[in-house]
Parts: C-alpha cells; sequence; structure tokens
C-alpha cells in the first residue's frame, strides 16, 4: 500500500521555498549588523541555522538536507558569506544538525517525540559545532563549547525559542 504524503506536493514546494527564502534573508540581515571586536555577527546570531534545522523538523529528511546544503552554498553566491574557508565548516555544521534531528524524529518513540523535538535545535547545534571542530580542526569540545556560550549564546537562545515555538504539534500533519 501507497502512503500518500502529510500535505500535497504544492504545500511541500512552499515549505522549502519558505525555508530558502528564510535561510537566505536572515543571514544576510544579521550579517548588516556593524561589528565592534570579536567574531561576526552570524557566528552569534547563528540564523544559517534556523530554516534548516525547523525544516528537519517539519519537512522529510530530503527537503531538509537539500535546504541544508543549498542554504549556505546560495548565501556564499549572493552574499559571500559563509566567507571561503568557513563554507565547508558550515556545511558540514548544517549537516550534522538536520542529520541529528532527523534521527531524532525517527529513533525517539511517537508519545514524546513532539516533546524532544522542541528542545533538540540549541543541542543539535552544539553537537555539530563540536562534531565539525573536532573533525576539521583537531579541536577539543571544551574549546568549540566555550566559544559557543561566550559568543554565540543569543544564537543559542534563538534556536531553543524556536525549536520550542515551531516544533510540530500532537495530531498535526508534518510536510513530509
Amino acid at each position: 500500500m501507497i502512503q500518500s504524503p502529510a500535505l500535497p506536493i504544492t504545500h511541500r514546494i512552499g515549505w522549502v521555498a519558505g525555508a530558502l527564502t528564510v535561510g537566505l534573508v536572515l543571514p544576510f540581515l544579521v550579517h548588516l549588523v556593524p561589528v565592534q571586536a570579536g567574531p561576526p555577527m552570524g557566528a552569534r546570531w547563528l540564523p544559517i541555522f534556523l530554516a534548516a534545522g525547523l525544516a528537519a523538523m517539519r519537512l522529510g529528511p530530503t527537503s531538509a538536507l537539500a535546504i541544508a546544503v543549498a542554504t549556505p552554498l546560495l548565501n556564499s553566491v549572493v552574499t559571500g558569506m559563509p566567507a571561503g574557508p568557513m563554507l565547508p565548516v558550515v556545511l558540514l555544521e548544517l549537516i550534522i544538525v538536520v542529520t541529528t534531528i532527523v534521527a531524532l524524529r525517527f529513533l525517539v518513540p511517537r508519545t514524546v517525540r513532539n516533546l524532544a523535538l522542541r528542545f533538540s535545535l540549541a543541542p543539535a547545534y552544539l553537537i555539530a559545532a563540536t562534531s565539525t571542530s573536532f573533525i576539521l580542526a583537531g579541536d577539543t569540545p571544551t574549546a568549540t563549547l566555550g566559544f559557543a556560550f561566550n559568543w554565540s549564546w543569543p544564537g543559542l537562545l534563538t534556536l531553543a525559542i524556536a525549536g520550542a515555538l515551531f516544533a510540530p504539534r500532537p495530531g498535526k500533519p508534518s510536510a513530509q
């Protein structure tokens, strides 16, 4: 028996287009804010992770991974951010964030899945940042987490709030 998708194809296309738009516009706006000292605003507010993370909660794995890959590539072409050496880092982090959330969707029992998803976005970013930092540079998790909590706390807070607000609710279809 063929199982029909939760939402029609036109709705799924709308979700993907909306996520790509947010993934392009939000980082662009954040990078317009001038920086006096320290890392760029993107590293502080983590705007590029918002659309991909929420897509991983709401869309199917293929759509979410497509958004995770397309968002930094399109941003790099259109705005120049993430800049050259940061592009592979952000790309790998996004893939790990999406993979972590999608795995959570499939591994956590249905009775607590939506609750677990509400609190998964910020921890998924921390897992991605520490994993990527270790894989690409051999950095310890302590160094990566220290940076995240010192500089990226506004982004972690934003991811936590967005995940809590926009995670699927019980009984509501997602855009599988």
